[in-house]
């Protein structure tokens, strides 16, 4: 079932149950017992892809419930992990190369290496929640997927719908889900969340409420999984849209969506949305830099530069004096989304809606702006053209809040503060369990370069305006 050979992959060994875990599926190994096993690219979700791989080489319907590694990871090599899986439909047929095999029968000599029999059976040990594994979410155990079909087909009788058994599962974890279900009708999501973005339930609750036309509408919500049944967006992701008017027009949606959302703060707030207004930045400032200096210290190699204490005090000061500029200009603070990329954006007939709002704040609404400048600067480069006109698409509707004199004088400090919010609101840097992951400490510094660069961009252009 290797379905990729490029260097940049991990291999997904599966672990497929049926009839409540308590069998599994094995491939002949000689004497022995083997797990099927698929190849995925890294850096992509893996449900969708290995679901469709099992279906194609083991004529199988299988969902995933959550993986668990068996190495440690690098980003430098390949790396294999078990996927954990249950049969959809456990008396339908399977490929004549497979067969069913009794758990109970299993013992350690029933494959080729004793060491895949005990990650196997702390995996199925997970399954039946014998033992602590950090797995306990409701998508671990098997015969989940047959309750939530059961409780959507409740939510979707009062609309004469009915499931057809068809579905795309795009995400998956232990704690996380997100699936695609079709009906005789209109198709509907379901998601759910956990640790550390179980403040997008309520949010996306409270968005719902109060700004219905811009987010999918809720037909139901599950509390004790932290999920809700929401209708399909009808329509494609932006980035699937190379028309500039398609573009145009979720760019100026966001913006009316903002400007609807001014005073809202406190309800927003208080469903979990980040604060990143002007006075919670600017406490910021100072922490933050710290830290960064002492990561600088702790840097090795040159090149990339390293950022002297000196540089850092300089950057702070210009930093300060940006959130106290961009303050002054009375701008309102607004609903904003950290992660604006078009992947987040669906673009229908007749409305666009925004999705994904773990990284919802209430903030300086330019911040917004900026994020999605970077992916079209980043990741469409063949749409860079657009800018010019996305950008004054975007103060035409701001134009009825804030001046023309207003809005360009955002403009000129939202890019440094863009970076600063993006690095330091999240709070990452203050903890030290999440300095020790490899890379990590790297892509601070990264972000404090960067900074240092919007810096001395916007020092270059006001100076400019003085001469």
């Amino acid at each position: 079932m290797n379905t990729q050979q490029q260097d940049d992959r991990d291999t997904y060994r599966l672990i497929i149950t049926r009839r409540g875990g308590s069998e599994l599926l094995c491939l002949p190994d000689g004497p022995y017992h083997s797990l099927p096993s698929v190849d995925i690219p890294r850096w992509q979700r893996i449900a969708e892809p290995i679901r469709n791989a099992v279906k194609t080489h083991l004529n199988l319907d299988a969902y995933s419930l959550f993986t668990c590694p068996c190495e440690t990871p690098t980003s430098e090599t390949p790396r294999t992990l078990l996927q954990a899986m249950e049969c959809v439909r456990p008396d339908g047929p399977v490929s004549p190369t497979a067969l069913w095999v009794p758990i109970s029968s299993l013992m350690i000599d029933s494959f080729r290496d004793a060491q895949d029999f005990r990650r196997i059976c702390n995996a199925l040990r997970t399954l039946s929640h014998d033992t602590e594994t950090g797995n306990e979410g409701p998508f671990a155990k098997p015969g989940w997927l047959r309750e939530l079909c059961n409780w959507i087909a409740q939510q979707i009788e009062p609309l004469k719908f009915r499931l057809t058994g068809n579905f795309r599962q795009l995400n998956a974890s232990s704690s996380f889900s997100l699936i695609r279900f079709e009906t005789t009708d209109a198709a509907f999501w379901f998601k759910a969340v956990g640790a550390p973005n179980l403040h997008e339930y309520a949010i996306s609750q409270a968005l719902a409420r109060s700004l219905p036309n811009y987010v999918p509408s809720i037909l139901a919500t599950k509390p004790e999984w932290h999920g809700w049944l929401m209708a399909d967006g009808g329509g494609v992701t932006l980035n699937d849209v190379q028309d500039p008017v398609a573009w145009q027009t979720a760019l100026t949606t966001f913006a009316n969506l903002q400007i609807e959302s001014i005073g809202l703060e406190d309800e927003l707030l208080e469903a979990g949305c980040r604060d990143l207004r002007l006075a919670a930045l600017l406490e910021l400032v100072d922490p933050f830099l710290d830290s960064m200096a002492e990561l600088m210290r702790q840097q090795l190699k040159v090149p990339p530069p390293i950022l002297s204490q000196q540089q850092l005090s300089d950057m702070s000061a210009v930093l300060k004096d940006a959130l106290q500029r961009l303050g002054a200009l009375r701008i309102p603070g607004t609903l904003g989304h950290s992660d604006f990329n078009p992947g987040n954006i669906i673009v229908g007939p007749e409305r666009c809606t925004f999705l994904d709002w773990a990284e919802a704040y209430v903030g300086h609404p330019f911040l917004t702006f900026e994020y999605f400048l970077a992916h079209l600067r980043k990741d469409y480069p063949q749409l860079a053209t657009l800018e010019s006109g996305l950008r004054g698409s975007y103060s035409r509707i701001w134009s009825s809040v804030a001046s023309p004199e207003q809005i360009a004088q955002a403009y000129s400090f939202s890019p440094l503060i863009a970076v600063f919010a993006y690095a330091a609101s999240g709070n990452v840097w203050r903890d030290p369990e999440r300095l020790k992951v490899p890379g990590f400490q790297g892509y601070l510094r990264s972000l404090t370069r960067r900074m240092k660069q919007e810096a001395d961009s916007m020092q270059g252009r006001r100076v400019e305006c003085l001469n």
